[in-house]
């Protein structure tokens, strides 16, 4: 069974722990934080949200 969430960053569906095929955003999990870097990720959340809105790379 697939687990799918909302993605943090652009809102579309993504698997747990997989790379977002819309915005790029590598989701982290659950324990994700909005002004941390966690895992392959260079951006805190909150870095990459704002990147999104103003059609900057999230990375």
């Amino acid at each position: 069974m697939v687990s799918e969430i909302a993605c943090p960053v652009c809102g579309n569906k993504v698997e747990v722990f997989d790379i977002c095929d819309h915005c790029g955003w590598h989701n982290s999990g659950p324990g994700e934080t909005e002004d941390s870097v966690q895992g392959p990720n260079k951006m805190t959340l909150k870095e990459a949200r704002e990147a999104y809105k103003k059609g900057l790379k999230v990375s």
